[in-house]
């Protein structure tokens, strides 16, 4: 009954009718129900107001006073994974097959069928290389570094496919780009072509981790795939590296990157593998955390490794899989996603200062920012006197 029933409204797909009933995202809300979470407040506003006399001051719904804000040095980075798709356009009948393999085992609910009905009209229209270039666009225009969150270009990151998809797109922002690698990168052996078109961009000795500062922040890449070949109760080179990091680094801000979520109400859904490593960066004071790997949009309210809010000490998680790739429907909304979009492709903005961020992100073919918002760093030592 229910194969029967998409493919009656495959049939009307592929005739033309307007079937679709695009409510189900909640327009730039990015509500994945349409409706907000009950759990937490999907009112959008800019991370600050005009005050006269003062300029640009946080705005009073942000949860930090100015009291806390110290000084206002300020650098951006633009981020995003899962960018290039290289190989042809697959046909409609191809696409279909792959939506149908999305459906849950124990079938789809109504507002799963509701994503689903939309991402066929989405993929209709799909244009794989022109929709990294929409996202390189973005960027274009803006300045900061690039933060690239892995599955680079498809399907396999050869050396061809780097040359002739990434380079043609995300490729333009090379020497500002600081990159992590994918499952993807790692269908060729060692990832070597992705290795060899980044070279010590990508880390030393071809470890894929890396670290690096950011006017007062600590930004540090890590390598996801690898931890996948590490037992469960391994401690692996890659934990071992980033203690020494962490301990070495004064810098009270930190963001780290990666391309597995653990957190995710995607397809893929959130993986232990970076577990170990959450918790070691939670303990440092981790502010901000961006993955890819799940193709859509989405931001967590501050939680701990165990996924519990965590006000004072949580992090904030973002997926960022919206690069050009395809999009995917929500699968099981986590109880802490607090914004959820699959409907369209784009780039997460951070402006980070010396002890707060804010954040935007950045949809294709809309002209204002979606989801903004801001947020203070982590204070390992307690709660900051207001």
């Amino acid at each position: 009954m229910v194969i029967g029933g998409i493919m009656y409204f495959m049939a009307l797909w592929i005739f033309g009718s307007p079937i679709i009933d695009h409510t189900f995202f909640g327009g730039t809300n990015g509500a994945a129900s349409g409706k907000e979470n009950p759990h937490h407040s999907h009112t959008h506003f800019s991370p600050f107001e005009k005050v006269e006399g003062k300029g640009q001051i946080p705005n009073p719904e942000i949860p930090f006073s100015t009291a806390q804000i110290v000084g206002n040095s300020q650098t951006t980075i633009l981020a995003a994974g899962d960018i290039a798709k290289c190989d042809n356009e697959d046909s409609w009948k191809v696409k279909f097959l792959k939506l149908v393999k999305l459906i849950p085992d124990e079938g789809p609910s109504e507002p799963f069928l509701e994503n689903f009905l939309e991402l066929l009209s989405i993929s209709e229209e799909t244009d794989y290389p022109s929709n990294a270039a929409l996202t390189a666009n973005l960027i274009l225009h803006l300045s900061g570094r690039v933060l690239a969150l892995g599955d680079l270009v498809y399907p396999a990151g050869t050396d061809q496919q780097f040359q002739e998809c990434y380079e043609s797109t995300w490729g333009q922002f090379k020497s500002r780009t600081h990159p992590v690698p994918g499952n993807h990168e790692y269908r060729e052996k060692g990832a070597a072509p992705y290795f060899a078109y980044w070279g010590r961009q990508a880390g030393s000795d071809k470890r894929g981790f890396y670290s690096f500062d950011l006017g007062e922040w600590h930004i540090i890449a890590l390598n996801s795939p690898s931890e996948r070949k590490e037992g469960k109760d391994t401690i692996s080179a890659q934990q071992t590296w980033l203690k020494k990091d962490l301990s070495a680094t004064n810098n009270r801000c930190i963001l780290a990157y990666w391309h597995h979520p653990v957190f995710s109400s995607g397809q893929h859904g959130g993986t232990e593998r970076m577990k170990h490593i959450l918790e070691i960066l939670y303990e440092a004071g981790v502010s901000v955390v961006l993955t890819g790997h799940d193709h859509h949009y989405e931001r967590f309210a501050p939680q701990n490794p165990s996924g519990s809010i965590d006000p004072l000490r949580g992090f904030r998680n973002f997926v960022i899989g919206t690069g050009g790739r395809s999009l995917r429907p929500l699968k099981k909304r986590h109880e802490n996603s607090e914004v959820f979009r699959a409907d369209t492709f784009g780039v997460l903005r951070l402006d980070l200062y010396s002890n707060y961020y804010t954040w935007q992100f950045l949809p294709v073919k809309e002209e204002k920012p979606s989801d903004m918002g801001a947020g203070i760093c982590v204070n390992t030592s307690g709660p900051e006197t207001l």
